[in-house]
């Protein structure tokens, strides 16, 4: 049987180990948010080096949201069946 001490012990490795993992873990956080900073800076130079403009492709996005609205209200069963085939699709695809 294992005795109070031999436990305690363990108990305070196992301590030690937990927080030399969270110390590692927030390390590869900043790590990759400085990585991801510099990153989506490089893409932002790349788009509008080749005459990219990211307001006009929000526009975009927010009017295709606007319209699957609009569908979805005109056309609730039309919307059903289109969601549930791309998610066949996409299950499919995934095997």
């Amino acid at each position: 049987m294992t005795s109070k001490a031999e436990l305690e012990t363990e108990l305070k490795r196992l301590r030690a180990r937990n927080a030399e993992l969270e110390s590692k873990t927030v390390q590869a956080t900043e790590t990759n948010a400085k990585k991801q900073d510099g990153s989506a800076d490089d893409i932002h130079k790349l788009l509008a080096e080749r005459g990219i403009d990211l307001s006009k492709v929000e526009n975009v996005g927010e009017a295709l949201v606007e319209e699957i609205g609009r569908l979805q209200k005109d056309y609730p069963i039309t919307v059903i069946l289109a969601a549930f085939a791309l998610g066949y699709a996409v299950g499919r695809a995934q095997r």
